[in-house]
């Protein structure tokens, strides 16, 4: 999958975390922190589906038919996505992660060569375009920062999320109950959550690592909403997005229908990076 595309999935999804039998709408603004550059983000949900418009792509959701469409409007394209096609993406990043192993593995062994017979071998490898990096599970760790504030008129805690030692998000979380949402109005999200795993987990997309809902909940030990969310890179903030209102809503079925007239592409036009 194209990885801007999902961090920006992903990022709406932990600003979401809700759903009602009647509908909700969330509408969220995501602004790129370097260039003050915002956008709107909106998520339409209801029991069994729920459908997310990004700057990047619009992504349905459809739990009732088990499968996902990721859609490129202004590309009249889309793909479509089942838990096979997700199975192939984890297989993907298994052999990913057993070709960084089996790399570290000769990196050790090339550590006793001379230097000279070393170096020509690593520049063999760097042709090649191998890398030494062992591919591990990522370490993710979250901490209350103490402090609370205020976000689309309602209070929220603040949480630090570090990544193998490095910070990558500050996250404001308010109890769901504080939104008028229920436990169970977070099923479909779940769900959602659970059908993208493999690409969340994969190590072909390192900064969507620690980015599942459930494990901010658990830290947090409540069930809730994140109202903000900054993601860092490099260290610094890049990345914001704060969630403007909640509405309990109907929802016209159709908008979670696939638009007609748009051409079919292949799972591997995203794993080649097209956006």
């Amino acid at each position: 999958m194209h990885r801007s595309i999902f961090l920006a999935v992903s990022l709406a999804l932990s600003s979401l975390s809700c759903s009602a039998m009647a509908g909700v709408v969330v509408t969220s603004t995501q602004a790129k922190l370097d260039t003050q550059q915002t956008s709107t983000v909106t998520a339409y949900i209801e029991a069994d589906r729920l459908k997310l418009v990004i700057p990047e792509a619009t992504v349905i959701y459809r739990s009732d038919l088990d499968r996902l469409w990721l859609i490129d409007m202004p590309h009249r394209s889309y793909v479509e996505v089942t838990p096979q096609t997700m199975q192939q993406v984890g297989q993907l990043a298994g052999l990913s992660a057993q070709l960084n192993a089996a790399q570290s593995q000769l990196q050790a062994q090339l550590s006793q060569l001379p230097p000279e017979q070393r170096a020509q071998i690593e520049a063999l490898m760097g042709a090649a375009g191998g890398s030494g990096a062992a591919s591990r599970p990522p370490q993710v760790s979250f901490t209350k920062m103490g402090g609370s504030k205020m976000v689309g008129g309602w209070t929220c805690d603040r949480y630090r999320k570090m990544v193998d030692g490095r910070q990558e998000a500050e996250i404001c979380i308010a109890p769901i109950s504080a939104i008028d949402l229920r436990p169970s109005d977070l099923e479909v999200v779940g769900r959602f959550s659970n059908f993208i795993a493999p690409v969340m987990s994969s190590p072909l997309m390192p900064r969507l690592a620690g980015l599942n809902w459930n494990e901010v909940s658990k830290a947090a030990g409540f069930q809730g909403i994140p109202l903000e969310t900054v993601i860092f890179a490099g260290g610094r903030p890049d990345l914001q997005e704060t969630v403007k209102s909640v509405q309990h809503t109907a929802i016209p079925p159709n908008l979670f229908e696939l638009p007609s007239g748009l051409t079919k592409r292949d799972i591997g036009s995203l794993l080649q990076g097209r956006s």
